[in-house]
């Protein structure tokens, strides 16, 4: 018996998601360079022996001339220096995110010197993933509970909390009915801890707590998924996420994404919702986080002050990859693809050559053929030899990927 064919049709979308899934596959397995894992291991390592207890603007004001004092080529200068920027900006990355692990006490009784100050003693036992500039945050979590936390069991707690390890905090003989008692009256007002102490004193914990049955999530659920969201509390996120429903996702998630899109700070959580909330409802995610977008991208191209300080332009461009970076293959073929490839068109409008190489990398190869007719309209009106340029650029990634 003869077996039907597939029509071309089939075909072709079936060739499309096999490009997909390898393009993936290859970018998850990128190896870095040689020049990458050398100043990243420098950057990483000078940040350790000098941070001890100074601040990390300290540090940065002596980094800043750090390099010009070594003699090196310029070429090795300059991947130092953003190499620096990129460990400063990942250590005030995961400051940030801690800061709000704290509850300051009123203004009667607060100390001449902050809790969120106690952060500082922690830089120099960061754990940095191998290879890069990034901070396991994880890694890090685990490695504070077991060695500068060892005797300090309410930062054990609010570290527990903030990562789901619920191994620790169900852990009767580390933190008993006393302790825990005890906890309330210091850190009950926060989100996070009274959602832990509420359930742990539930009968049923889980079964109780998440109640499905009900037309809006638990307050507390509410307010601890918020935070986790805004924060960046990847597994603080996903444990609430796999207890809930569809539309309290939906709607408590979609509050967020506008301002973590805004933010650019953490990764790890921008792409599970990402991920999650295209699965759902890609449309709106989409014309939410196209503000973001276009604002880093507006600012790195006609921002006066932004041309002129070199600092500034880093940081936007920073975040521009960084956005472009963690979003699912979705929500990035659709933010190309707005407004008839508005951010490409821009580009080469301005001749921004990293940015347009940047733009045509992440795109599919189903929309490099229409991104090209508009290229070549462009090119018409106005033939220069740096237009010629990125427009030979495209062609030779087309033709690449087909």
């Amino acid at each position: 018996m003869a077996v039907p064919r597939r029509s071309n049709v089939q075909s072709m979308r079936r060739l499309l998601e096999t490009k997909k899934e390898k393009t993936e596959e290859k970018e998850k397995d990128k190896v870095p360079t040689l020049s990458e894992i050398c100043s990243s291991s420098i950057t990483t390592s000078l940040f350790q022996n000098r941070i001890r207890w100074r601040k990390l603007s300290d540090l940065a004001f002596e980094f800043r001339y750090f390099s010009n004092d070594l003699k090196i080529p310029k070429p090795i200068q300059k991947s130092l220096r953003t190499a620096m920027e990129n460990v400063l900006a990942e250590a005030k990355r995961w400051d940030a995110k801690h800061l709000e692990m704290f509850v300051e006490p009123a203004k009667s009784k607060r100390r001449a010197l902050p809790k969120s100050e106690l952060l500082r003693t922690f830089y120099s036992k960061l754990v940095w993933k191998r290879h890069s500039c990034e901070i396991d945050d994880v890694a890090t979590c685990s490695h504070l509970i077991k060695t500068e936390c060892k005797n300090w069991p309410l930062m054990q707690f609010q570290f527990a909390c903030l990562y789901a390890k619920t191994d620790l905090i169900y852990d009767d003989w580390k933190f008993d009915n006393y302790r825990l008692s005890c906890f309330r009256k210091q850190v009950g007002d926060h989100p996070v801890y009274d959602f832990w102490l509420t359930m742990m004193a539930t009968i049923n914990k889980d079964r109780e707590f998440f109640g499905s049955s009900r037309r809006l999530p638990n307050q507390k659920v509410a307010q601890c998924f918020l935070f986790a969201i805004r924060n960046g509390y990847l597994q603080l996120v996903e444990y609430i996420w796999n207890q809930i429903t569809d539309r309290d996702r939906e709607a408590i998630g979609l509050i967020e994404w506008r301002n973590m899109c805004y933010r650019a700070r953490d990764g790890d959580a921008i792409s599970f919702l990402c991920h999650n909330l295209c699965r759902m409802n890609a449309l709106g995610t989409c014309r939410i986080a196209w503000a973001a977008f276009f604002d880093a991208f507006q600012h790195l191209v006609h921002d006066e002050k932004g041309k002129n300080d070199n600092l500034e332009k880093n940081q936007y461009r920073r975040k521009f990859e960084f956005l472009l970076k963690h979003t699912c293959p979705t929500l990035r073929s659709r933010l190309v693809k707005h407004e008839h490839f508005r951010l490409l068109c821009d580009a080469f409008r301005y001749n921004e050559q990293e940015i347009f190489s940047l733009l045509h990398m992440y795109m599919s190869p189903a929309d490099i053929a229409s991104a090209r007719e508009h290229i070549d309209r462009i090119f018409d009106r106005n033939k220069t030899k740096s237009g010629d340029r990125l427009r030979r650029t495209l062609m030779r990634r087309q033709q690449t990927v087909q």
